[in-house]
């Protein structure tokens, strides 16, 4: 049977990561465009759901745009800005603000009053492949012996945050060991694809 692996070092790790490479507003501007890359912001409202000043938005902006890694469009008097699925480095970006000052790190925040309860918690599906679009749910497979509505009111704040839906599984580590071992089954299919890890590892292998 495959072990489950609380990894508290490398959550650290992935918060700190976006800061190092890039400065707070920038961080904050990629994770709003690159978390939900198939809508478009005007100034204001990246302004608002970042917390930053319009100026310093403002500046980040025309920066993003001029590297290609944002585009602007115009419609009628209003300004739009939404992440360039053509950059070349739109998956790597994608990937890193997700994992760290993105929806993962919502989602962190969100679960830290019910963590000490949870052995493994991550994202996979369309979120993890990077096949979302600005419909698509979350969804979120969470391990351990938590309290079910104390898991629930965490969700439900990550939802108000990321502005969209979360699908959370919960399976008690019992479960969940029982559940990998069938080959071809749910848990296996979601093992085998891609995951953001939010708590702790999971591994596909079973022994």
């Amino acid at each position: 049977m495959g072990t489950i692996e609380p990894n508290m070092g490398a959550r650290v790790e992935d918060r700190g990561l976006s800061s190092a490479l890039f400065g707070k507003t920038r961080q904050a501007v990629l994770a709003l465009l690159y978390s939900r890359p198939d809508e478009s912001f005007y100034l204001r409202q990246v302004a608002r759901a970042t917390g930053a000043g319009q100026g310093s938005v403002q500046r980040e902006l025309r920066r993003l745009v001029d590297a290609g890694i944002i585009v602007r469009s115009g419609r009628g008097r209003q300004v739009y800005y939404q992440a360039n699925r053509h950059c070349p480095i739109f998956a790597e970006l994608q990937g890193l603000m997700m994992k760290t000052a993105g929806m993962a790190d919502v989602l962190r925040s969100a679960l830290s009053p019910v963590s000490g309860k949870l052995d493994v918690a991550f994202v996979y599906g369309s979120h993890a492949s990077g096949k979302a679009t600005g419909s698509s749910d979350v969804d979120l497979l969470v391990v351990g012996d938590v309290d079910e509505m104390g898991l629930h009111k965490a969700v439900g704040r990550a939802e108000g945050q990321l502005g969209r839906s979360v699908n959370y599984t919960l399976l008690s580590r019992h479960e969940f060991a029982r559940r990998r071992k069938a080959k071809g089954g749910f848990l296996a299919r979601v093992l085998a694809g891609a995951m953001v890890p939010i708590v702790g590892t999971a591994s596909a292998k079973t022994s």
